[in-house]
């Protein structure tokens, strides 16, 4: 079973950003980890589709909405908030 499957999108986002932060600085951290989430939420839908599983379609899709217009509306803040979570874990 996967460890990650009940963690929201944005705690995903959060995941992805801490492993591509260690190894770059932190917009192309950030534009990594959205693409990735990208991915694995494409992957997630499919997996729904497969399982027949609308209600969990719709879910992600509004999810992921919610945080990609959260993101574009203040990339900034998003990105910033993550950074300083980052650090916090790292010192």
């Amino acid at each position: 079973m996967d460890a990650h499957r009940d963690e929201t999108l944005i705690e995903r986002l959060k995941r992805y950003y801490e492993d591509y932060r260690k190894t770059s600085e932190p917009d192309s951290g950030f534009r990594d980890a959205f693409d990735a989430l990208t991915y694995s939420v494409i992957e997630s839908i499919g997996e729904a589709a497969d399982r027949d599983d609308c209600a969990t379609i719709r879910a992600i899709v509004r999810e992921y909405g919610e945080l990609r217009l959260s993101v574009q509306g203040s990339n900034d803040s998003v990105k910033e908030r993550l950074e300083e979570e980052y650090q916090s874990v790292t010192r």
